[in-house]
């Protein structure tokens, strides 16, 4: 059996937003579904299943985290160091 791959056609039908940092997805008892992006400032609803979006951040991958607190001493003398330029 011959499968083709025509370029511009989308290999899923998932949308994104259920996967996406940014996205907030309702769903209710009998099917129905809302979707909200948080991008930016405040909520704006999605009338339409995103398929490719450049602001898209996986949720489901984890992000380093950030160290909160004081910087040891021998740290902080690293960073003032001051380089001379020519």
């Amino acid at each position: 059996m011959l499968t083709l791959n025509i370029l511009g056609t989308p290999r899923s039908r998932e949308a994104l937003c259920p996967t996406c940092t940014y996205g907030i997805t309702q769903k209710g008892f009998r099917g129905e579904e809302l979707t909200f992006c948080c991008l930016g400032s405040g909520l704006r609803e999605l009338t339409f299943a995103v398929s490719e979006c450049t602001a898209y951040i996986d949720r489901r991958i984890p992000r380093p985290k950030r160290t909160v607190g004081f910087v040891p001493a021998e740290d902080r003398a690293l960073e003032e160091t001051v380089i001379p330029t020519a």
